[in-house]
């Protein structure tokens, strides 16, 4: 009788915890996806790329050239607010791909292209100087939860449950908890 109480009362207390619980996993989140590998225009809400690609950008002894934009002027409701020069393919794919999300929170578009394999750089959007600016903070991180509410990001960046990392989203920048 106690184990079957003691069940039950473990069962009552997580089910209850985890439904207060604000985390939320990252991959149910509406990232857009936008696969980039040839010059024009693309359209992310209301983000416009006008983008140059070029198949020579870069060249590697063991790939040979592979390619990358050339430029991308971004506009943010059809007015221009930057242009970003030399994004590389690093993977040598032939595309690059972007991942649009509002990563911090703040209600601004962000987005992501991959560093590797592996990991991503962060462009985040700052409405201060109403640009994207590349947070090397925020590189490789592998976003694992979001807290919206509390603005905090469990990151997990190898992988191993014990290296995860807590972080509370302030701005633009990220402060290890």
């Amino acid at each position: 009788m106690k184990d079957l109480f003691f069940l039950l009362f473990v069962t009552f207390y997580t089910s209850t915890y985890s439904q207060n619980s604000s985390w939320e996993l990252f991959s149910n989140e509406d990232i857009t996806p936008l696969e980039v590998n040839e010059s024009g225009i693309y359209r992310v809400g209301n983000i416009t790329l006008d983008v140059v690609w070029d198949n020579k950008l870069s060249h590697s002894e063991n790939i040979g050239y592979y390619g990358g934009i050339k430029s991308t002027t971004i506009f943010k409701e059809n007015q221009e607010i930057q242009v970003i020069h030399d994004l590389e393919d690093n993977i040598g794919l032939g595309s690059l791909n972007f991942s649009f999300f509002d990563y911090n929170l703040d209600g601004y578009l962000d987005f992501t292209i991959p560093i590797n394999y592996r990991w991503k750089a962060y462009y985040i959007f700052n409405p201060q100087v109403d640009k994207f600016e590349h947070r090397e903070d925020w590189d490789y991180l592998r976003i694992q939860k979001i807290d919206k509410k509390a603005k905090l990001i469990l990151s997990q960046p190898d992988g191993i449950e014990d290296n995860r990392r807590v972080y509370r989203i302030e701005g633009l920048m990220l402060i290890e908890q």
